[in-house]
């Protein structure tokens, strides 16, 4: 287990001169200080940059000798990035910042390098202390925060998802700040990040073994559903549950998204497609809609709640009986811990694997999801026996490991 003592401190330089007084505070931030609560700052929606197409097999870079060594490479969002030298100074900023940050921490020694970072959502920085006990956040941003909250880390990079470069990416860039961007978004892409971020942390051999992992979890699937048919795919429907103003509302993602490619790759048939149309958000439908497809199988996602708690509910409901999937006990709540299993957050090959003995039971039987569990914390984030039987695994005992009954 690494434990290292690492400070996120917080350097003033010639940027917090030029940028204080701009600051809601308006005034110099002590070096040692946390940094204090300010509103967020009123943005735009911030432009979307997804890559022109499916990322090469190699990323181009040139090979880090040393931390002086100049690298010049093409990142998994498509954005060719030069540096001077290897980056000793990382900021991790703008949306889906749990994302970036929780495949960033599958490297060891890289909380040596993060200066500053958004964390948006609590559970975030309680996984992240279990992987770095002696972690403190004391360069944490505002979420939302801009170039004047992000310049007094004086970083050498700053990391974020790809949808945050329009905006927050170009207002860095020009005071020269070198910005990086991930996807995240598919298996490739994933790939294409962990290789980026290899060179970027001057730790390919990692990115290396990261890869090698996830592709023999991921040639386990791909082998047991080899010869199957189409009609051997059940249907499956991914249903996200919300509430809007004290009102239901269910959603299912576009064709491009993560869950439907783990469908897929699970032996299922996505039966939701129809209704995409090139959307680039959650779909809402309605209870009819559901009715109509009745699908075989129905996978509940809560993100605000808990999955399995709702999809019983759900599969308790009046409005539900008579659905295949209520009838014959094939409503599941998907599984999350510090995180949903079917989130672009390196928890989805998890997700995948447990997905397959849910579609294909009969196929997948040699698949223990709970070893599985314990073998992706202890390669991916170094942790003992005792700290996932302590913190991991209890989450996961509520949710949805079995059918709702």
């Amino acid at each position: 287990m690494r434990k290292k003592l690492v400070r996120l401190s917080i350097f003033v330089v010639a940027f917090t001169l030029i940028f204080s007084a701009c600051s809601p505070s308006g005034q110099l931030i002590e070096s040692t200080a946390t940094l204090p609560q300010v509103e967020n700052q009123p943005t735009e929606k911030p432009t979307v940059v997804p890559p022109t197409s499916e990322p090469s097999a190699e990323t181009e870079a040139s090979q880090p000798g040393n931390a002086d060594t100049a690298i010049n490479f093409v990142d998994g969002t498509g954005k060719q990035v030069q540096l001077a030298a290897l980056p000793k100074r990382i900021v991790v900023a703008g949306k889906a910042t749990p994302y970036v940050l929780n495949t960033l921490f599958l490297f060891p020694n890289v909380a040596d390098k993060l200066v500053g970072l958004e964390i948006r959502v609590t559970v975030t920085q309680e996984f992240l202390t279990l992987v770095e006990p002696d972690l403190e956040f004391v360069g944490v941003l505002e979420g939302g925060s801009g170039p004047e909250q992000i310049a007094p880390h004086n970083p050498d990079l700053v990391i974020m998802k790809n949808i945050s470069l329009g905006k927050l990416g170009k207002a860095l860039e020009e005071i020269k700040i070198p910005v990086m961007g991930v996807n995240l978004e598919t298996p490739s892409y994933f790939y294409e990040d962990i290789r980026a971020l290899g060179i970027v942390l001057d730790d390919q051999t990692r990115a290396d073994e990261i890869i090698a992992y996830y592709q023999t979890k991921e040639k386990i699937v791909a082998d047991l559903l080899a010869d199957l048919s189409d009609a051997d795919k059940p249907s499956v429907l991914v249903l996200e549950y919300s509430e809007d103003g004290g009102e239901v509302v269910f959603s299912v993602p576009p064709v491009s998204y993560l869950q439907t490619t783990m469908v897929k790759k699970a032996g299922g048939n996505p039966i939701w497609t129809e209704v995409d149309g090139g959307a680039d958000g959650w779909i809402q439908i309605g209870l009819e809609q559901i009715a109509v497809w009745n699908p075989d199988i129905i996978l509940v996602i809560h993100y605000k709640g808990e999955s399995a708690e709702t999809a019983k509910e759900l599969a308790a409901s009046p409005n539900w009986q008579g659905l295949k999937a209520v009838d014959s006990g094939n409503v599941y709540g998907f599984p999350k811990d510090y995180a949903s299993w079917d989130l672009i957050d390196p928890r989805w090959i998890l997700g995948q694997l447990w997905l397959t003995t849910i579609i294909q039971p009969e196929r997948s039987m040699v698949i223990d999801v709970t070893a599985e569990v314990v073998d992706f914390y202890k390669q991916m984030y170094g942790l003992s026996d005792e700290e996932i039987n302590n913190s991991i695994l209890p989450r996961l005992e509520e949710l949805a490991l079995e059918s709702v009954p």
